[in-house]
């Protein structure tokens, strides 16, 4: 009984996700996964977009990239303007 419990849970938890992905994508979000070196997660720590107590957290660190690429936005940096 319990098993059956326990799987009832794990499709409601996949049908949950699968729910909020698709209303991600009808608002037009795009997800992308990438990887993040540590030297990235060392940079974002110290210029102070990332707590040095969530530098293995996941979702701080995707959310610390987030606003980063924000104000970059919001700034209209360009490449050509960071470069030296």
């Amino acid at each position: 009984m319990r098993e059956i419990s326990m799987r009832a849970r794990e499709l409601s938890l996949g049908a949950e996700r699968t729910r909020r992905w698709r209303q991600k994508r009808q608002q037009g979000v795009v997800v992308v996964s990438f990887d993040v070196a540590p030297d990235v997660t060392g940079k974002l720590i110290r210029f102070g977009w990332l707590d040095p107590n969530k530098r293995d957290d996941k979702e701080a660190i995707a959310r610390a990239l987030v606003e980063l690429a924000e104000k970059a936005t919001e700034l209209e940096v360009t490449p050509a303007s960071c470069s030296t």
